[in-house]
């Protein structure tokens, strides 16, 4: 059982050049924290897995909601009020959206639904913007 970010950072990838110059995962976001060499760009990080009782007595069943975010970043060259960065935000996230939402990573993950977004970190360089997804499986053992 493999429940990895894989499959949602090779989808994502299928957005870019158009839509990002680089997608990565977590390993890539430090360095990209330190200095993002090229953007946009979108990095894939786990959030949370949060799994419900099981539901048998003599081997687990647990219904587990596992959480991602997608950190995305954009040029914020000279803008102390980010405004040029927030307008390209908006059709990157709808790309991200179109391509994540509604689709699922594997057959025994449940299609991907939207679970918010947040501003991250806005500097007179980029702006830092995360958008969270969850899907849902079964977590089985007998």
């Amino acid at each position: 059982m493999d429940y990895s970010l894989d499959p949602v950072i090779a989808r994502i990838r299928l957005l870019a050049p158009a839509t990002f110059k680089k997608v990565g995962g977590a390993a890539d976001l430090g360095a990209a924290l330190r200095e993002l060499k090229q953007e946009p760009a979108a990095f894939v990080i786990p959030q949370q897995d949060a799994p419900q009782a099981n539901a048998l007595s003599n081997a687990v069943s647990q219904l587990t909601r596992q959480r991602f975010g997608v950190v995305i970043a954009i040029s914020n060259l000279r803008d102390a009020s980010g405004e040029k960065a927030q307008t390209e935000l908006a059709p990157i996230r709808e790309a991200l959206f179109n391509q994540l939402i509604g689709w699922a990573p594997d057959a025994d993950r449940d299609p991907v639904n939207y679970a918010g977004g947040r501003l991250l970190r806005l500097s007179d360089r980029v702006l830092w913007w995360q958008d969270n997804f969850d899907t849902w499986y079964y977590l089985r053992k007998t």
